[in-house]
């Protein structure tokens, strides 16, 4: 902290006489106040103090202070404040009423582990100049005036305040950048200083850039001007919806989302001065099912027509404390636009104090009367009041539930009359086990309405009961149809036919289906998931379900493919797609891999590895990826100098804040390791049944690819070879020249990976590469690693018999790479065995008139079949077993009506089975059996019309079991055998 209003990094900067930015000398620096500055006894009363500090306190107040001025921070959390005051400080041989003149202004920085800001307080500001910059010794004025800004130390970055170095800078405590006269601030960062004026020039940000279909969320726009006085329109371009906005101050405006019944990015357009839509940018609408409800349902399986039910939320999702609950009732018709419409509204205050928690509890009842037939499906909105619009939060999707078994029957019925059956070519397959779902991110992705990791929410797995965790077929672009699959505790699929309630099927529509008359998620709950539930759970008739199984058809595994992954890590070690191991040390930006046509490319940058001490080895790592496909946005991913990892989409620099991002034909999801050192970004472009999957760690990133089902068979070609199911050919350079795969690794290296060069027309990435002394670099191969000082001792201890961790510690000497790649191995090995290719038997029809019991579908399972009583087994047999082939040891039986031994019929069969002629003895056959049969039937009784079906599946006799326990718990009479002083609560 300099007495001349400076704050330098790298030596204290002792001149005195401002200099016009940027900086001929190599310094960085801030400058609130750059003059000469006198705070000595003599000449001024004033000090200069600082410090850091990094209380609670003054974290929280900071952070609010940056989240208040970047709209694009709004989670923004300090961890580290510095604050220099200058106070009251003069300027150097002032005279007279010169010595009384005084500037008091401050710096405070703010950061966290990736943004830094600046802000600048000017409280006083009455000079401008010192007597040796040629300013006026009476007032302190005129000469060369103060410099106010930044300047970075390479001569390209810098920035002067408005009015810096002119009479104007007097002005310091009038003018702003934030909308408060004094307070001017940046963030610093990035590759330029960031400055949040505003502007009638610029275009507009957004925070947050994404939301829910459902609408009622702020939004925050800054960019132009904004003035409370004109009328501030927005409007979503594609689907033409106009909302209003309102001024906070002169840099922000807020906005309330409506509801969007699309998802995937749109345009929104703003109007701030009623002169048109001359501004605008980009925001991501979500489905619905993908984020987590901010309404609570409470026992959501008592969610019937005419009950009272209850529900919760946070207090602090509601600022408001006059709010509505809206029960919505979601419509679309082929003549309309789908909507929500308000079935029923309630109010309610929340000025009386709440518990700690802040969670709010309140009961409706679900009334009947106010629906129309045609509402399946409900939602609840709680809302305020406020000038632009309903600040809303919602509950997740529920389907109308009516009180009677019967109700649900008749809306089965009804939808199955209504519904034709699947299209073949919809057919599909999930995987076998849950271990193959979870590494086949190209096709699959967890249901976000039975995840595993939500096991706690009552909601999770609502509709798929039984089911530990399910899973989606990706949406592909020449399909809108979708497949769920299930999987039990034991991570076996489950099958529908044998457990109707947990078991998965295939849908009409994809849970992301969008388009002409199809609404994302709505248009699949409505279709397939709410006729599901009242055909296969409401009616407590399996016969309905059964019938409803053929129109929605169980997912099986028979004809799956499990994906095949392939990877690239430490001082890049590579498995190809077809299981080749080998080692490249290039230097530059190469294709991993990219299919024929180059529609789908993944690039990465390689750059030399430093050991523990900083020195360059002759060894590379990876330091970034570039990847995209023909219909995607381009990713790229960084490893910075400091550590951190920057993720550019289309070449824009994004806050990657959310644990799953969706852009254009991509979707990227983070997560970070168990030790916080590694953080991982799994990358899936979901129409090519691609995934990569980036592991980022201090010094390099490893990469592993999933490429899943045949379309790329034979089509792909670079570093991870041409994916044909022969090791063999793997090694296909640029020029389709193919190298024997038993070529040594110098011969790998020049004649086939440095092949894989980027071009300069082809690069994906944005950021250029540094290459360290390129010309000199000599790689260290495998074969030819000699080093007499290595205690390989050390290594072994290290790494044990992991080659490549061996060779990563012996050519780089850093531990942390070398554990890092072997630990990484490791993994890449477990998912090879997890996607390995497990047989399954196909599923075993119970026999009409008989039943079965089924050990499971492996190799090695068993099945037994057995009749009721009157039928026997007629072909197959009654105990079978899943062979390796993945069929079944013999046919299912059928189970025919018993023959009495002694009867006409017997007889004659076994006369003519001795006689000539048997097409006669058929014939003979049938028609004394059809007689016989006619002469021994007995009337039997008409069914009572009151009783439809088995007994346990009808609805009347279900019903009054439903209403056993009306009034308290259901108890019977107590036997005499039964202590008086046991089992109250069954007994009287």
């Amino acid at each position: 902290v300099n007495n001349n209003g400076l704050i330098t990094f790298d030596a204290q900067l002792n001149e005195y006489k401002p200099k016009r930015f940027p900086l001929a000398e190599n310094t960085p620096l801030i400058a609130p106040f750059w003059a000469d500055v006198d705070v000595s006894p003599e000449w001024s009363k004033g000090n200069v103090w600082y410090r850091q500090d990094q209380s609670s306190s003054l974290l929280r107040k900071a952070s609010e202070e940056i989240r208040e001025y970047f709209i694009s921070q709004r989670n923004f959390q300090a961890n580290w404040v510095f604050i220099a005051t200058w106070h009251k400080v003069g300027y150097y041989a002032a005279v007279g009423s010169g010595r009384s003149k005084v500037n008091t202004f401050q710096t405070v920085l703010v950061k966290n582990e990736k943004r830094s800001f600046v802000i600048f307080n000017y409280l006083t500001i009455e000079w401008t100049t010192g007597s040796n910059s040629l300013g006026d010794p009476q007032t302190g004025l005129g000469g060369s005036p103060a410099q106010a800004g930044f300047n970075a130390g390479d001569q390209k970055n810098f920035y002067s305040i408005p009015g810096a170095q002119t009479d104007a800078v007097i002005n310091l405590t009038r003018t702003s950048n934030v909308g408060i006269p004094g307070k001017w601030v940046f963030q610093v960062d990035g590759d330029s200083i960031l400055d949040i004026k505003c502007s009638h020039a610029v275009q507009i940000n957004i925070y947050p850039k994404s939301g829910s279909m459902f609408g009622g969320e702020e939004i925050r726009i800054s960019g132009p001007c904004f003035n409370s006085e004109f009328n501030i329109l927005a409007r979503i371009r594609e689907t033409n919806d106009t909302f209003q906005c309102t001024a906070i101050n002169d840099i922000s405006a807020a906005c309330i989302m409506p509801s969007v019944f699309r998802t995937g990015q749109v345009t929104l357009e703003i109007n701030p001065y009623g002169m048109g839509w001359n501004y605008s940018s980009t925001y991501q609408i979500e489905n619905v099912a993908s984020l987590a409800p901010k309404i609570t349902r409470l026992s959501p399986d008592s969610w019937v027509i005419s009950r009272n039910v209850t529900l919760s939320w946070n207090s602090s999702l509601t600022p408001s404390p006059s709010l509505f609950l809206d029960i919505m009732a979601y419509q679309y018709s082929n003549d309309s636009k789908p909507s929500f419409v308000t079935v029923r509204s309630k109010s309610f205050d929340l000025s009386s104090p709440l518990n700690s928690s802040n969670i709010v509890f309140t009961s409706i009842v679900l009334d009947g009367n106010l629906l129309h037939e045609n509402m399946t499906s409900l939602v609840l909105r709680i809302r305020t009041n406020i000038s632009a619009g309903y600040s809303s939060i919602w509950s997740d999707v529920f389907p109308v539930r009516w009180p009677t078994v019967k109700d649900a029957a008749n809306m089965c019925q009804n939808w199955m009359k209504l519904s034709p059956s699947l299209s073949s070519d919809t057919l599909s397959t999930c995987p076998c086990t849950l271990r193959q779902a979870l590494r086949d991110t190209g096709r699959y992705f967890v249901d976000p309405l039975c995840n595993l990791q939500n096991d706690k929410i009552d909601t999770n797995c609502l509709y798929n009961k039984g089911a530990a965790q399910c899973f989606r077929r990706s949406l592909h672009g020449f399909s809108t149809s979708g497949e769920t699959c299930c999987y039990s505790s034991s991570g076996e699929l489950l099958d529908a036919r044998e457990v109707p309630h947990a078991g998965g099927t295939r849908s009409r529509y994809h849970i992301h289906a969008q388009g002409e008359e199809l609404v994302p998620f709505f248009s699949y709950f409505q279709n397939d998931l709410v006729p599901f539930l009242q055909c296969c759970q409401y009616a407590f008739n399996n016969s309905l379900c059964q019938r409803f199984l053929k129109l929605r058809p169980p997912t099986t595994c028979q004809a799956y493919t499990p994906p095949t992954p392939a990877q690239a890590a430490g001082d890049p070690h590579l498995t190809t797609l077809d299981r080749k191991d080998y080692t490249f040390n290039g230097i530059g930006d190469f294709v991993l891999l990219k299919d024929v046509n180059s529609s789908m490319v993944v690039q990465v940058r390689a750059v030399q590895t430093r050991d523990t001490a900083g020195i360059l080895q002759n060894a590379t790592v990876f330091s970034a990826l570039a990847l995209k496909t023909e219909t995607s946005d381009k990713i790229e991913i960084y490893k910075t100098s400091d550590g951190a990892t920057d993720i550019l989409v289309n070449s824009e620099i994004v806050e990657i804040v959310d644990a799953t991002s969706n852009f254009n034909g991509v979707k990227l999801e983070r997560s970070v390791g168990d030790d916080e050192s590694v953080v991982n970004f799994l990358i899936v472009f979901e129409n090519e049944d691609l995934s990569v999957s980036v592991d980022v760690s201090a010094d390099l990133l490893n990469v592993l690819v999933m490429i899943s089902g045949e379309r790329y068979k034979g089509q792909i070609r670079g570093l991870l070879g041409n994916f044909n199911g022969d090791d063999n050919d793997d090694f296909i350079t640029r020029h389709n020249l193919v190298l024997p795969s038993d070529s040594s690794m110098r011969d790998l290296h020049y004649k086939f990976g440095m092949t894989w060069e980027v071009q300069g027309n082809e690069s994906l990435f944005n950021r250029s590469g540094t290459v360290n002394n390129a010309i000199n670099y000599e790689p260290i191969f495998l074969e030819e690693i000699r080093n007499p000082e290595l205690n390989f001792s050390v290594v072994l201890e290290l790494c044990g018999d992991n080659k490549q961790c061996q060779y990563d510690y012996s050519v780089t000497g850093n531990e942390q790479i070398a554990k890092g790649t072997m630990k990484f191995i490791e993994k890449f090995k477990e998912i090879e065995s997890d996607v390995q290719k497990v047989v399954r038997c196909p599923f075993l029809e119970v026999p009409v008139n008989g039943n079965r019991s089924a050990s499971g579908y492996a190799v090695g399972d068993n099945a037994t079949f057995w009749c009721y009583e009157g039928f026997q087994l007629l072909q197959g047999a009654s105990f079978v077993v899943c062979r390796e082939n993945g069929q079944w040891s013999a046919g299912s039986p059928v189970c025919v009506e018993k023959i009495v031994e002694d009867s006409p019929i017997s007889s004659l069969v076994v006369y003519i089975g001795s006689g000539s002629g048997a097409l006669i003895g058929v014939i003979v056959i049938v028609i004394v059996i059809m007689a016989v049969l006619k002469c021994r039937r007995k009337p039997k009784p008409e069914p009572d019309p009151e009783i439809n079906g088995p007994i346990f599946e009808n609805p009347i006799f279900l019903e009054s079991l439903s209403s056993l326990g009306q009034g308290g718990a259901f108890k019977i009479p107590r036997p005499t055998y039964v202590d008086p002083n046991l089992l109250d609560d069954y007994f009287f």
